[in-house]
């Protein structure tokens, strides 16, 4: 099991806890994203969270020590650049 997977997970999971804590949704709807669009994000957040819980089941079910979550301060902008932030990090975990 590759503890760089689960690094990634609770970095991109923080993230959209963070961005989702600080920006409510007329915030993405003043920049033209749909409620539909909004909740897939809303989504994708919840999925980074489950990828961490999952992860940490596995790794601890072989007897090993999962990383712990860094602390994280995104230092977010607006909600356009928190989604600007989001397809990239999205695209590094795709390639990973």
């Amino acid at each position: 099991m590759n503890p760089s997977a689960l690094t990634l997970e609770h970095l991109e999971s923080a993230f959209y806890q963070q961005g989702f804590a600080q920006f409510p949704p007329s915030d993405f709807m003043a920049l033209g994203l749909t409620q539909e669009q909004i909740d897939g994000l809303v989504k994708i957040g919840k999925t980074e969270a489950a990828h961490v819980t999952a992860l940490m089941s596995a790794i601890a079910g072989t007897g090993a020590t999962p990383v712990s979550p860094c602390t994280y301060d995104f230092k977010f902008i607006d909600a356009k650049s928190m989604v600007a932030t989001a397809k990239v990090l999205e695209a590094v975990g795709v390639s990973a």
